[in-house]
């Protein structure tokens, strides 16, 4: 996808401790895990519980995590059904928050508030609607003109820009921070977007 290693960098950069710190970090949706090697080399005494629902992408993750395996730990679950205790410095997700109905991401919010401290960080990274309906399409045919940063783009990308309209449930930027207030993260702001994909950072 166009611009991968941005939406990354920003959720790596909102991270508000020092990397010499040691602190925890639970990664919701960790795919492959892209996201929790970079995390892991980022910040070498952090250590990471990383969840999916996937044993074939968790299998990938172990592999490519395999120089920080004594950092890291991996959980086979779907994140709605977590039943971690916590708590943890910083909950970051990529690109999956946006599989959740707008019911089931006020109460994950409000869950992940329950697990970090005072000052403790919520970064996440996903597909947004556009605030006004005209600017979809719009957003799908410049997506299907970026080349990504596996390559150049093709007609490809348009086909798949939209795969939510079958099975996912994103929503716009301005409902997800209102859930983010509801659930009583006090400082909120949207730092990255780049059409339909933007970074949000919470502070508990």
């Amino acid at each position: 996808m166009p611009r991968y290693r941005d939406l990354h960098q920003m959720l790596e950069w909102g991270v508000p401790y020092l990397p010499t710190r040691a602190f925890s970090v639970l990664e919701l949706g960790c795919g492959t895990g892209t996201l929790t090697e970079r995390f892991l080399t980022a910040f070498p005494h952090a250590r990471m519980t990383a969840v999916d629902i996937s044993e074939e992408m968790l299998r990938r993750a172990r592999t490519k995590t395999r120089a920080h395996r004594d950092r890291v730990e991996f959980h086979r679950g779907h994140f709605v059904d977590l039943k971690f205790a916590g708590p943890f410095d910083a909950v970051i997700s990529a690109l999956a928050i946006h599989h959740l109905t707008d019911p089931e991401k006020g109460r994950l919010f409000r869950v992940v508030a329950g697990w970090l401290p005072s000052g403790g960080y919520f970064g996440n990274a996903d597909d947004h609607l556009p605030e006004d309906p005209l600017f979809d399409n719009r957003f799908r045919e410049i997506a299907a003109g970026v080349p990504s940063e596996g390559g150049r783009a093709s007609s490809a990308d348009a086909r798949v820009w939209h795969r939510h309209d079958l099975f996912d449930h994103p929503t716009t930027v301005s409902h997800e921070l209102d859930l983010l207030r509801r659930a009583r993260f006090g400082h909120i702001d949207v730092p990255w977007r780049f059409l339909g994909q933007s970074v949000v950072w919470a502070y508990r």
